[in-house]
């Protein structure tokens, strides 16, 4: 083979590996379209439902300020739409987030795209926290019960499932290191 038709043959692998091994563009760009949806969604649940408020009249207010006399927003739609929505699609979309980052730190902690909570036991502490207050709530757990009110069954929920992973936590390390087979297993079991 002659120098030329090497540096061909490299050139063309080097673009080739290049081509399909650099995503940060496509990543970029799905990233950059699924902001937008975020955005478009967002705005369709604030102004979608019973009241008159419209996305473009929330833009307006939102970019010009309301001026007297030109309210884009009546006062009905303004507590409509602050009061009882707007919150409700900050909290949406945060916990959205949350359940993300959490799903892809057990991901990437098992290297295991199908990774869940199920996997180690976290679904099972919590469901027995659960359980615990329902059954005993009357009962043993009375004074957990009174204290915390409605929220008794979603604290008991956490706090099993806290638990659960710090005891599979503590299974699983052994002289300062942790074994994610022997978390695996443990969680399984």
């Amino acid at each position: 083979m002659t120098d030329e038709a090497i540096a061909g043959v490299a050139g063309a692998e080097a673009g080739g590996r290049h081509a399909s091994g650099d995503r940060s563009a496509r990543a970029l760009l799905v990233i950059g379209l699924l902001a937008a949806v975020l955005a478009v969604t967002a705005l369709t649940s604030l102004t979608w439902g019973a009241s008159d408020a419209s996305a473009i009249g929330l833009l307006r207010e939102w970019l010009f300020g309301a001026t007297p006399g030109n309210e884009a927003l009546s006062a009905r739609d303004a507590i409509i739409v602050y009061d009882i929505r707007l919150p409700r699609v900050i909290l949406g979309i945060l916990i959205g987030a949350a359940l993300a980052v959490s799903g892809a730190v057990m991901q990437g902690l098992f290297r295991n795209p199908l990774a869940d909570p199920g996997l180690v036991g976290v679904s099972a502490g919590s469901g027995l926290g659960a359980v615990s207050v329902i059954v005993l709530g009357s009962t043993l757990l009375a004074p957990f019960t009174a204290m915390f009110g409605s929220y008794a069954l979603p604290l008991a929920a956490f706090l099993g499932g806290l638990v659960t992973t710090i005891i599979l936590y503590n299974v699983a390390t052994r002289q300062g290191r942790t074994s994610i087979a022997t978390m695996l297993l443990a969680g399984i079991a």
